[in-house]
């Protein structure tokens, strides 16, 4: 019987991480976590799992749940996690971790700190369907540092990233990663100067994520779609773009991540904003 127990928490822990991936509703999400992890007491390693998820949902809706609590101090913070993980030389928690502040250092516009957590260890880790989202973000972080003048080494890197996903594409035999391919091969073309290219297949990437119900990622095709634009002072375009990003990531339930977007692009005082990003853009070069 305890195996049992054990083998539907696993099997409840998977299937809310692959809810998490698929974009499913956050706050929706974080309550089904704090739930299992009722059940997990006397199971703390998986139990740390759950944590490390909890822990970008609560990034990105900009919320704090009591899920640490359940576990009375025993396990207080991501922080113990990954120290605890390092004393055991636990590779996947260690992973796990780098991944998640990986990925929130990306939505968030981090790219410094998410390039670092990618070069330190994420660019090591054997491929798992968990790994994908990693070289995806990479591509992307990529192909915009070379557009905002980091050097051609960039290029290369998005390009590398490209591959390794159109790779990844073959293998599947689902069409869940089709607007993921489609936005690096937008940002492809985005760098490689062919605008019409680019637009065609920024508005495809956005038009598959919609299909397949991927709030999360048509919130963030239309942003990258919107830093395209406003690099091509298609201001009106842009602002609609942005705005559109703006409600995908409410539509998530990632409050934070939408307040972020608001905020930088100057929703409010869209013009404004556009000059100044513009200008810092500039200056960055």
């Amino acid at each position: 019987a305890m195996g049992d127990v054990e083998s539907a928490i696993y099997s409840m822990l998977f299937s809310l991480r692959f809810s998490f991936y698929a974009g499913e509703n956050l706050s929706l999400l974080l309550n089904s976590f704090c739930e299992l992890l009722r059940t997990m007491k006397r199971y703390k390693e998986i139990a740390k799992v759950a944590l490390i998820y909890v822990a970008m949902i609560e990034t990105l809706i900009g919320t704090k749940s009591n899920a640490f609590d359940i576990f009375e101090g025993s396990i207080p913070s991501e922080n113990f996690i990954l120290a605890d993980a390092r004393a055991r030389q636990n590779i996947v928690s260690i992973e796990l971790i780098h991944t998640r502040r990986f990925f929130t250092s990306f939505w968030f516009g981090d790219y410094q700190a998410a390039n670092d957590l990618y070069d330190t260890t994420l660019s090591r880790m054997q491929p798992t369907v968990y790994s994908i989202p990693n070289h995806w973000f990479r591509g992307i972080i990529a192909y915009q540092l070379y557009r905002e003048g980091e050097g051609e080494e960039w290029l290369e890197e998005g390009n590398k990233m490209l591959q390794k996903f159109e790779d990844l594409v073959k293998l599947s035999t689902t069409n869940s990663f089709e607007c993921k391919l489609l936005l690096l091969r937008a940002e492809y073309y985005a760098s490689s100067c062919e605008i019409i290219n680019a637009k065609v297949v920024f508005d495809a990437s956005i038009k598959s994520a919609r299909d397949h119900g991927f709030i999360h990622d048509q919130g963030l095709a239309y942003e990258c779609y919107g830093k395209f634009l406003t690099s091509i002072v298609d201001n009106n375009a842009a602002l609609n773009c942005f705005k559109s990003a703006h409600m995908c990531y409410l539509q998530w339930g990632a409050l934070s991540l939408a307040e972020h977007v608001w905020n930088k692009y100057k929703l409010n005082t869209f013009d404004e904003g556009v000059s100044q990003i513009l200008a810092s853009s500039k200056h960055d070069r």
